[in-house]
């Protein structure tokens, strides 16, 4: 009897904890006045519906509610949205404005350690400051070398695939070569996936099964935390094959950290695998370790396998993906490829990075192709610390579905709301790229492509826009300017639903079941 009277009193307080909860998030929350369906303001199971039930389709969901009821919404218990790109310079405010990132959010990746990953300002300034130097475009202008030895390995794969007339997987290429380019450039130890195609594939499958499961870490982060636990010899069978590789980066990045400091502590000559360059340093983990302003906490060997690692994952996806976007228009549209041919004979053939960035039509496909890549897809809030006044700028259009008034009506945000607006919304945003989904680079062309640029989100936007925005770009212009050069290809069993954003993972990705994009060169 005592069991079933504690269990009885127990429902009835979790049933009236629930419905004051309940209560409190409909009318006494401090963004109850903002819009939105009243599932999203009860519960974040309405988020995990679309996340998961639905998987990868809340951003599009987001932009259906939007529609409804108006350009601001309630999309969880705790976060707003805001479908407007006039507001994009106040959520994505400049390093000096002080805007933390959203835990909720990040505990997606489980990468705390990165500067990616950094929830608060003021840590997150300190991590970047550390790296800025070793990311800066001279440094990667030092170390261009790097990347056009493996544009002409890229080049020799295609030229491969040519000779023996069998199609070539351009997304398993591209993937293979970001991943090349970004490791050899951060780390001391070198890679050549590359050189196996077999391998880049596996490896691409295993990144895209990993992060189609990245939504159930933010809901429930218990399992991850339970897996970590465990021993790696009982864990490992039951981790996805994506995880089992971000662990041997781990495991690689971590032997490469032991021996730097090894060799710092004992003083020992150290001679480089490659050039420094101008920061005078052979990896990124130099220049952490070396910057006298950073704590010793910071310098933690957990933290910085972390930092490498996250750093390496980014710098793959997001270029590899551009590319294959890039690739995948031009080769569908001969006239927009014939037009860049055209602009390219104007340089000569080893054009530098520096000399194809002069050139208008070639960085006009690039900034679409970043478009229509998107970035990080998901929703990246930021809180600000002061309250924010949200007025509808003149992107906002009228909507007959959304409530009257509606499209004017000003609100206050609270100080600690997690605030955002997806890429998404930003990239399709009718006021400022007509016809949206059209890949159209001469968006991007003369003065009024220039004013495009402010609204251009795929490396973020504010304090926290990508670190490596500079190496992304010179791979884009070297591999495209290259590539175009060299071959004549044709797309081979691909269509636009291979390049087309079908669900968010943290990045776009297509239908199920794409294969990528596939070519035959010649």
């Amino acid at each position: 009897m005592a069991l079933l009277w504690i269990l009885e009193t127990t429902a009835i307080v979790l049933l009236l904890w629930t419905a004051v909860e309940a209560i409190r998030r409909l009318y006494f929350h401090p963004i109850a006045h903002i819009p939105g369906p009243r599932l999203a303001a009860l519960t974040w199971w309405y988020e995990f519906y679309f996340d998961a039930i639905r998987p990868g389709q809340y951003v599009f969901k987001i932009q259906e509610l939007h529609k409804q009821y108006g350009p601001i919404i309630r999309v969880t218990p705790d976060e707003i949205h805001i479908n407007d790109v006039g507001f994009l310079d106040t959520v994505y405010a400049p390093a000096m404005a002080r805007r933390d990132k959203y835990d909720y959010q990040l505990r997606s990746l489980r990468i705390p350690g990165g500067v990616g990953t950094t929830a608060d300002y003021h840590l997150h300034k300190l991590r970047r400051e550390s790296l800025t130097h070793f990311f800066s475009k001279k440094n990667i202008l030092y170390l261009e070398g790097l990347i056009t030895d493996k544009v002409e390995q890229l080049k020799q794969l295609i030229a491969t695939h040519a000779a023996d007339n069998t199609p070539v997987n351009l997304s398993d290429a591209f993937f293979a070569f970001s991943n090349d380019v970004v490791t050899n450039f951060l780390f001391a130890h070198q890679t050549d996936i590359l050189s196996n195609e077999s391998k880049a594939a596996t490896l691409r499958q295993n990144s895209k099964g990993l992060l189609m499961g990245i939504n159930l870490n933010k809901h429930f982060p218990w399992i991850p935390d339970l897996l970590e636990s465990l021993p790696l010899s009982i864990s490992r069978p039951m981790m996805p094959p994506g995880l089992v590789d971000m662990l041997a980066l781990f495991d690689r990045v971590r032997n490469e950290l032991l021996t730097l400091t090894h060799t710092k502590a004992s003083a020992s000559a150290n001679t480089a695998a490659k050039p420094a360059g101008p920061t005078g340093k052979e990896s990124v983990f130099d220049s952490v370790l070396d910057n006298p302003a950073l704590p010793n906490t910071e310098k933690m060997l957990l933290r910085l396998e972390q930092e490498g690692t996250l750093l390496a994952l980014a710098g793959t996806e997001s270029p590899a993906q551009t590319l294959t976007v890039a690739f995948y228009h031009l080769l569908a549209n001969p006239m927009l490829l014939a037009k860049l041919r055209q602009e390219l004979r104007t340089v000569p053939a080893s054009a530098s990075w520096t000399q194809l960035e002069q050139l208008p039509y070639l960085s006009a496909i690039i900034e679409e192709s970043n478009r229509l890549s998107f970035g990080v897809t998901a929703r990246t809030a930021r809180i600000a610390y002061e309250p924010l006044t949200y007025t509808p700028s003149s992107h906002v259009g009228p909507s007959s579905s959304s409530p009257l008034g509606a499209q004017a009506r000003s609100y206050t945000i609270p100080a600690g709301t997690p605030i955002s607006i997806t890429t998404l919304s930003a990239h399709t945003a009718e006021t400022v790229f007509p016809d949206p989904w059209i890949f159209d680079p001469g968006r991007w062309l003369g003065e009024a492509g220039k004013q495009r640029r402010r609204f251009q989100t795929a490396f973020g936007k504010g304090g926290r826009r990508c670190l490596g925005v500079e190496l992304a770009r010179a791979e884009l212009y070297l591999v495209i300017a290259g590539l175009v050069r060299a071959f004549d290809m044709t797309l081979f069993e691909t269509d636009g639903e291979d390049v087309a954003f079908r669900c968010d993972y943290q990045v776009a990705m297509p239908r199920m079941g794409s294969q990528g994009v596939r070519v035959r060169a010649r």
